[in-house]
């Protein structure tokens, strides 16, 4: 250990083992001793004639737990602890005795943990309960990026204490969401073993619950929308040469015979145009990327999830090639040094172009709404990378290019509306798209999604010819469905979770079992237990109280209320809730058990017997424990069965096979994409 040498040290605490590496080779004035103590990297160096040892954590290391032992409901004595269950926990025992031992040797603490509410939370815990309170003690670096003169800025310049605001609200926000979802999950599970003496794993949570109460809003939309019919008239008109689509201006065509009137007078008919409009539009720059506007915008684009997109700007952070990803603002500052940055992105061929036209003049971006008091928005920090996998090089990419974009000068488009009178009275309309001076576009090419559509110059009195007109017959669509991108605006705008925690939610309900898909499909599970959790616990499905916590929550981030305020009146508020569940176990049991017998008794349901006509069903094998395909006319004398899948949820598609009839299932993994297979092993398809 580095305190064997009897020399007092100052002791800098850092997130993740990449991003200590990177701090000590930042701050050292000489070389850096590396040394890993019961696996753990740690690093000496000198700088300003002091010594000071690096040391990392691996994220969250100490836990909210109930304090009492046994399972009880409700329950509100909580405490911090060690992880102690997990693939974490046990490499996490190893850093914390590092670093306890380390603590005991230095004179000095600074964390310099992420500059959010997680990292000021991970610091303060293992300040606190690992190095013997040394959090009353330590001070703080600040940082948005990992490039050597940000860190060292942030050494030289580090807050004197830590940041205590930022950690009430990390450990407000932590509490809450075990209580509730501690809570709610008990009084579910609770409720369905005290009435029926059934027991299955059901969560819900103070995010979560209100997420998936959004989705399963949008699906019952979806299943209870009634097509109705309506038509429309699809034309191809012939204008100097060129075969463009045209449209029917009437609004409401209001029959099918309506609509064939149109195509049959008008079609193969000779039309002249009889107005012209031009209209030229001004199309403003981009605001540079927030967190949120990135997943988004990465979904658009690569159809990467927002947990995966979030995982890759880590990386490129702790490669130093980024700023810090989780913030909320759409502000660059010009003390970033923004002109030096587009100077540094000059030597990649790929915006050497680019950055010389910005440079040429004055270098103003510009500004979004939203802002972060940690952290300006996602920028590169002009490193370049030497190599990259294919998705870190993807979002760099979009990365540099947007920030490039909210530099450049607005964009001018152009659109022609060209109308086609034929006959008396039928109009047509033919609409065209022209970009004057792509502005901005240029920069952010080939993501900013415009697309030309050429139309020839024309005149009013010119004649047309109407090539083909016909009918369209067409339903009206129900909703669509929320994607990865579209679920995170709809989080963003009634204040469900933060910026960093709305993917992790996402992950949880698909996990769950709840949700489904890449177009999101509430599943059976999650439409059985929503409707109990509105009826008996209303206020915890809805968003207003959630988003009522998380005001208070930035109320104690911003020093306007206590965390310990925050938390009772919390708890004030729960308790009542939760008071009324337990008058009600008995009917919470009865709805979760009706609700989750139809979804068993479906599930199992996977198609019809070949060889008698009744339901094919899943069954367990009472001596092996495995799992088949079997009749349940069993006790009438079927015999027939078919080996399954063992691993994985076995879920009905009411589809048959093409080649020899039976059922297809899908099998859901641990992976996000379904496996259909057709239950016969001796399929001829399978064979082939």
């Amino acid at each position: 250990m580095f305190e064997s040498k009897g020399m007092s040290y100052q002791l800098v605490l850092c997130e993740k083992p990449s991003a200590a590496a990177k701090i000590a080779s930042a701050l050292a004035e000489g070389k850096v001793q590396a040394k890993r103590v019961n696996g753990v990297p740690t690093y000496r160096l000198e700088r300003g004639g002091r010594s000071i040892v690096v040391v990392p954590a691996i994220g969250h290391l100490f836990t909210v737990a109930q304090r009492s032992k046994g399972w009880s409901f409700p329950v509100f004595d909580t405490e911090w602890t060690q992880l102690s269950e997990g693939s974490r926990a046990w490499r996490g025992r190893a850093f914390l005795e590092t670093i306890s031992k380390l603590s005991k040797g230095a004179d000095a603490f600074v964390s310099a943990c992420d500059y959010d509410t997680e990292g000021s939370l991970i610091a303060y815990m293992i300040l606190r309960y690992a190095c013997g309170g040394a959090d009353v003690r330590a001070g703080r670096m600040k940082f948005s990026t990992l490039t050597k003169a940000d860190l060292q800025s942030a050494y030289e310049n580090m807050a004197r204490t830590l940041d205590f605001n930022t950690i009430s609200a990390g450990k407000a926000r932590h509490e809450l969401d075990w209580l509730f979802g501690i809570n709610v999950s008990r009084a579910l599970m609770d409720s369905l073993s005290w009435s029926c003496h059934r027991f299955q794993i059901l969560s819900a949570g103070r995010v979560q619950s209100p997420t998936l109460n959004v989705l399963h809003k949008r699906e019952l939309s979806i299943n209870l929308h009634v097509p109705d019919p309506f038509w429309t008239i699809g034309a191809e008109v012939g204008i100097q040469g060129a075969h463009l689509q045209a449209s029917y201006m009437l609004n409401e065509i209001l029959s099918r015979q309506q609509a064939d009137g149109v195509a049959e007078r008008c079609n193969g008919k000779e039309g002249t145009v009889s107005d012209l409009k031009v209209v030229q539009m001004m199309i403003p720059p981009p605001y540079p990327f927030n967190l949120t506007d990135l997943q988004k915008e990465a979904y658009r684009l690569f159809r990467f999830t927002p947990s995966r997109t979030q995982k890759i700007a880590e990386r490129l952070y702790l490669d130093a090639l980024i700023s810090y990803p989780r913030t909320s603002s759409q502000r660059l500052p010009s003390s970033l040094g923004l002109r030096g940055i587009i100077q540094k992105l000059s030597a990649d061929p790929r915006y050497g172009d680019d950055t010389r036209d910005i440079l040429s003049g004055p270098v103003v971006p510009r500004q979004g709404p939203k802002t972060d008091q940690a952290h300006p928005a996602i920028h590169p920090t002009g490193k370049l990378p030497s190599r990259a996998a294919r998705e870190d090089g993807a979002i760099f990419d979009l990365i540099v290019r947007r920030f490039l974009a909210t530099f450049g000068p607005p964009a001018l488009r152009e659109k022609t509306v060209i109308s086609v009178l034929c006959g008396e009275s039928d109009i047509f309309k033919v609409t065209g798209y022209r970009t004057v001076d792509e502005g901005w576009m240029r920069f952010y090419k080939p993501y900013s999604g415009s697309r030309d559509v050429r139309v020839p110059q024309v005149a009013t009195g010119d004649h047309v010819l109407m090539q083909k007109v016909w009918r369209e017959d067409r339903q009206t669509a129900p909703p669509l469905r929320f994607n990865p991108g579209s679920i995170l605006g709809a989080m963003e705008r009634s204040n469900l979770g933060t910026k960093a925690t709305r993917a992790e939610i996402l992950d949880t309900l698909y996990r769950r079992g709840y949700i489904e898909g890449v177009n999101i499909k509430v599943t059976e599970l999650g439409l059985a237990v929503v409707p109990v959790l509105k009826k008996f616990f209303p206020e915890l499905a809805s968003t207003d109280l959630t988003k009522k916590f998380g005001d208070d929550m930035e109320g104690v981030e911003a020093g306007n209320r206590s965390y310990e305020q925050v938390l009772g009146l919390a708890i004030d508020e729960l308790k009542p809730l939760f008071e009324r569940a337990i008058s009600r176990y008995e009917e919470i049991g009865g709805e979760l058990f009706k609700a989750l017998s139809y979804l068993k008794e479906n599930e199992c349901k996977l198609g019809q017997c070949p060889s008698c006509g009744e339901d094919l069903i899943v069954v367990r094998s009472r001596k092996t424990g495995k799992r088949f395909l079997g009749c349940s006319g069993y006790s009438r004398g079927c015999r027939f069965s078919l080996p399954l899948p063992q691993r994985g949820r076995i879920i009905p598609t009411n589809e048959s096979c093409k080649s020899c009839g039976l059922p297809i299932v899908e099998i859901k993994g641990s992976s996000r994409k379904p496996w259909r297979v057709c239950v016969n092993d001796k399929c001829p398809a399978k064979r082939k």
